[in-house]
């Protein structure tokens, strides 16, 4: 067996496996309160995706809704009503449509510590 040629295809099967995760890119960060409330994230530049997903640092929040606004005027929203712990994501959610020019996106949470800290919301996107 050629040795050149298993490590070859293993290097292959690696790095098709590391570039969805790979695709994901911030396009937005917000600290949130501790309270109920609603925030925006912007988003730069005229930048087309196809889902978007948001993860949380530092303290636990409590995603209630999620509304997505396009540059043509469009919106999408989204019931999320899910507690997402620090170091882990919402679902991924699929954008309506084809790729998608994302202007803001726009959350009603509720940020869950026992003290008063903020959490960090990052928004990512593919």
């Amino acid at each position: 067996m050629n040795f050149k040629a298993v490590f070859a295809g293993a290097f292959l099967m690696v790095a098709a496996c590391a570039t969805p995760a790979a695709a994901w890119t911030q396009i937005g960060v917000r600290e949130v309160r501790d309270r109920t409330d609603r925030d925006t994230i912007m988003v730069n530049g005229p930048r087309q995706f196809e889902r978007i997903k948001l993860c949380v640092y530092r303290t636990p929040v409590h995603f209630i809704d999620v509304d997505v606004y396009f540059r043509n005027g469009g919106h999408q929203d989204v019931s999320v009503r899910s507690r997402i712990n620090p170091g882990e994501c919402t679902r991924v959610i699929d954008l309506e449509g084809d790729d998608r020019n994302i202007t803001r996106v726009s959350m009603l949470y509720e940020e869950t510590s026992f003290r008063r800290r903020t959490a960090t919301v990052r928004l990512f996107a593919e």
